[in-house]
């Protein structure tokens, strides 16, 4: 929301079509050749060829999170099946390397739609992300912030998502008009918490904890380096087949 919330509220002019989808569905589309650039989840940039990052944009977080959460009835040692919506590609990535690296656990992962009960039907556990991990009753299961348990194994940030943009792409005044509309998001924060708050029906501190505490919207040195871990670790994996280059929009 910080870094749309001027493009979409009509506070910004702009030139350019404004595309609203789940990052997996932007992130296709972005490799088919749909859209010129778009925030892709970051497991994608080491997929999909001939992309370049914009170096001042990124979803990252230091440790808890709270909308990355692995939920379920058993600690996390018992579990053996997972339920995971497979729209969250970068989660999932990131959930199967803690699960391994932090506990010597390799459970069978097993798709599903992000409902609560019914995963709770098919699986031991679930893995939940966005706006839906706020409506987990953490009284009732046993849980895990992903954010809190990869600065656990790692000791650096964790970078969800990213801006990428086609190799071949010029985006002109695109790119300035992106940068001020993530400084018009960033100075917005409070009519952003007094919308969403509503919306989510949770209260307006832990929206605006989430919004400047949780979540960071740049992609610096420590999150490059938070990245380029993760990136070998998913190699090291199996979840991605090749060593990843990163490069930039200049």
């Amino acid at each position: 929301m910080p870094l749309t919330y001027a493009l979409t509220g009509g506070i910004l002019k702009h030139d350019f079509e404004i595309i609203l989808d789940t990052p997996a569905n932007l992130s296709d589309m972005l490799g088919d050749g749909k859209l010129e650039t778009a925030v892709i989840p970051s497991i994608e940039y080491a997929r999909i060829p001939g992309l370049k990052l914009i170096g001042d944009f990124s979803i990252s977080s230091l440790g808890m999170v709270n909308t990355v959460l692995l939920f379920g009835k058993r600690e996390i040692h018992d579990i053996e099946t997972v339920a995971v919506d497979n729209n969250s590609r970068t989660s999932v990535a990131m959930l199967r390397i803690i699960l391994n690296e932090r506990f010597g656990v390799n459970p069978e992962f097993i798709p599903a739609m992000p409902v609560v009960a019914d995963m709770m039907e098919i699986a031991d556990a679930g893995l939940i992300i966005g706006d839906d991990a706020f409506k987990i009753n953490r009284k009732r299961f046993v849980t895990y912030d992903l954010g809190e348990e990869w600065y656990l194994l790692t000791g650096r940030p964790f970078v969800h998502a990213l801006l990428a943009v086609r190799g071949d792409v010029d985006l002109g005044g695109g790119l300035d008009a992106l940068k001020r509309a993530k400084e018009i998001g960033l100075a917005s924060i409070n009519e952003i918490v007094l919308t969403e708050s509503k919306r989510l029906k949770i209260s307006r501190e832990l929206c605006i904890d989430y919004l400047t505490k949780r979540i960071g919207y740049n992609l610096g040195d420590d999150e490059i380096e938070g990245l380029k871990y993760f990136y070998s670790l998913a190699k090291e994996h199996g979840i991605i087949d090749k060593t990843v280059s990163l490069r930039f929009y200049n």
